[in-house]
């Protein structure tokens, strides 16, 4: 193996990784935002939401261009957009620009796996990609671990601009290393025909739209909790400093890093997929009950609830694997993306949803101009999320009953 193959990998692994940092860095700042925008919990949710938008929006035709020009264009591309969103939220104090730049790290982040998969199937052999991808999805998620607490005291030693504006050079320095490292790539010119037939099959399978959206429900341990109002929950909640509630809530984040293999291996055992999802809605709602009504737990104890959550929360690789029954094997790939992207597309309900009920519970109190809300008003909007939950399992235990355990057109081929 080259030399330079590893560091094409380490690279697309690295901005993989990163971009978790910036997905989850608006939490670590809320009150600074809420203060210097003039916005209130609602607004919040939107500029959260936002974020979802570009990601998901941008997850079919990235991996198109992906294909058809090759990673060195585009994660470069990608990442240099990330760069200019970022320095754009970091320098505005415009409210429709930092919706702007939040719009602009999202679509460039929808490169970060996509890319970073690419750059695996690109440059390993066939027989050592499984392990690669592997090592590259548990990797990134560490950017999402440690871009918490670290994140955060490196925000109180120098301010939460001048890191962003780290962060946005930073960004900028990946972009030209992936350029200028990856070599140039033979263009596809037929991977068109494919999204055409794709999306045509995906509106001709109600199923699979059913499929994405029980799989969005479920979505909130992660993309809500743990990326944005998980750490002011456990701030007003529990009275945690911001420090440890950054250290707190990405340990979601830390247990999907190990979640992927086992519900796969318990599927594999099962052969019960529609099950055991329903099964890991259900325990990620009991466990967000007992966080929300159990009363006072230990930061260790909240800290090993949120790693169970981060495991179950990995129902998503079986979800997409129930996804990919109802296509052919030369469809899988947008198939995926298109699954996905709906369920990343739910996420912007439940930052939408809880912003709407906590400003809805506001008792009028402020401080510094901004609002103050009560533990109620965070219980409450929180409560969305097993809700929801449950919600979701129960669509996955009626697509069991309406479609049958290993339904599936295209079943007999996996």
């Amino acid at each position: 193996m080259r030399f330079s193959s590893w560091c094409m990998w380490l690279i697309a692994v690295f901005f993989f990784a990163f971009q978790f940092v910036l997905r989850l860095y608006p939490a670590l700042i809320m009150p600074e935002l809420m203060a210097r925008l003039h916005i209130d919990a609602t607004d919040v949710g939107v500029l959260s939401a936002v974020y979802y938008f570009g990601y998901a929006g941008m997850q079919i035709p990235v991996g198109i261009m992906l294909d058809r020009f090759g990673p060195r264009k585009v994660i470069a591309g990608c990442a240099f957009v990330s760069a200019m969103g970022t320095l754009l939220f970091a320098l505005s104090d415009w409210w429709v620009l930092a919706l702007l730049g939040r719009f602009c790290i999202g679509a460039g982040s929808a490169a970060g796996f996509l890319g970073a998969v690419k750059t695996v199937r690109m440059v390993f052999a066939p027989e050592q990609r499984t392990k690669m991808l592997s090592w590259t999805f548990s990797i990134g998620l560490l950017g999402a671990v440690y871009g918490g607490k670290p994140v955060s005291l490196l925000i109180h030693q120098f301010g939460w601009q001048e890191v962003l504006l780290f962060m946005a050079f930073l960004c900028a320095l990946v972009a030209g290393g992936i350029y200028f490292l990856f070599p140039e790539s033979e263009e596809d010119t037929t991977q068109h025909v494919q999204l055409r037939e794709a999306l045509v099959y995906v509106f001709n399978k109600p199923v699979l739209i059913l499929i994405g959206l029980a799989g969005g429900l479920m979505v909130g341990p992660f993309e809500c909790f743990a990326d944005v109002w998980g750490i002011s929950f456990l701030q007003h909640h529990f009275l945690l400093s911001r420090e440890d509630a950054s250290l707190v809530a990405p340990f979601i984040y830390f247990g999907m890093t190990f979640g992927g293999p086992v519900l796969g291996f318990i599927a594999s055992k099962m052969s019960a997929d529609y099950v055991l999802t329903a099964i890991c809605g259900f325990f990620m709602a009991a466990i967000f009950a007992a966080v929300l009504w159990g009363g006072q737990m230990s930061v260790s104890g909240l800290t090993v609830l949120m790693i169970l959550v981060g495991v179950l929360s990995s129902y998503q690789v079986i979800v997409l694997s129930i996804a990919c029954r109802f296509a052919p094997s030369h469809l899988h790939g947008l198939v995926t993306s298109i699954t996905n992207g709906l369920n990343m597309l739910l996420g912007c309900f439940f930052h939408y949803g809880i912003g709407s009920i906590m400003d809805h519970l506001w008792t009028g109190a402020m401080q510094d101009g901004v609002k103050q809300y009560t533990d109620y008003a965070y219980t409450s909007s929180i409560a969305l999320i097993p809700l929801c939950l449950v919600l979701g399992g129960l669509g996955f235990l009626l697509l069991r009953v309406v479609l049958g355990e290993t339904s599936g057109e295209f079943e007999s081929h996996h």
